[in-house]
């Protein structure tokens, strides 16, 4: 088995020095804000061990997202929100060959088709897994319906032509083990927890469907109120980002 660890490796080595935190904030999302005008958002998730409450606001942005190495769950959350401010940027993105925005960059209308047609599995109930049909096992940290528990996925993924995961698993720490798990398939990376970091992760890595922040006060405003669904909002803007499988 691989380092685990080499992924948040990866992506925290990415984050430059020198971009200060300005705000940050968790709620049933977390977000986190720099003097550079960016900022990143990630689901939030809580549980683990707790500790001293680490200063954030004012600290530089390449020290918090090194926390999402943290057990503490909150702390990794902020580290993803963090690393999203750096990697989830229209500016970083533009360009890229295969990019899509707006409605053709919605997961469901892309994934539907792909994984109805294929031996697939999601990894968290999307909205989109009820058109989905039984070649598809759903895994869910809070099964329900016909969803498996996502310790079924040492026995369930092997084997799968296509698997969507969410994004927050990089939270919880379980991507790097379902990656492994997956390295035979097509993998889609799903919503704004997902780093757009197309060399920090492996070849099964196909597509990345997450967000951007465009407004960020909005952002801010919307994730302070206890918002359910960010990605909705106008504050965000959907990308789709194919990955090239000889990168």
């Amino acid at each position: 088995m691989a380092d685990p660890w080499e992924l948040y490796g990866r992506l925290i080595g990415g984050v430059p020095e020198g971009i200060t935190v300005t705000r940050a904030l968790v709620n049933r999302w977390t977000v986190v804000g720099t003097d550079a005008g960016t900022m990143g958002v990630a689901m939030t998730y809580r549980g683990g061990p707790t500790g001293p409450e680490p200063a954030v606001v004012g600290a530089g942005l390449h020290e918090v997202a090194a926390l999402a190495t943290s057990w503490d769950l909150r702390l990794a959350s902020l580290g993803v929100a963090a690393l999203n401010a750096w990697y989830a940027r229209p500016e970083r993105l533009t360009g890229r060959p295969g990019l899509a925005w707006d409605e053709r960059a919605e997961a469901g209308a892309r994934l539907v088709p792909v994984l109805v047609g294929s031996r697939s599995a999601v990894i968290g109930h999307f909205s989109f897994v009820e058109q989905l049909g039984g070649r598809t096992v759903v895994l869910e940290r809070r099964p329900r319906g016909d969803d498996l528990p996502d310790s079924a996925c040492e026995y369930e993924l092997p084997g799968r032509e296509v698997v969507a995961i969410t994004g927050s698993a990089l939270t919880n720490k379980t991507l790097p083990r379902l990656l492994e798990l997956c390295a035979g398939a097509r993998v889609h990376l799903v919503g704004p927890s997902a780093p757009p970091a197309p060399e920090a992760y492996p070849a099964c890595v196909r597509e990345i469907d997450g967000a951007v922040v465009v407004d960020p006060d909005r952002c801010f405003r919307d994730a302070g109120m206890g918002a359910r669904r960010l990605t909705g909002s106008p504050a965000l803007r959907r990308f789709a980002l194919p990955l090239l499988a000889e990168r």
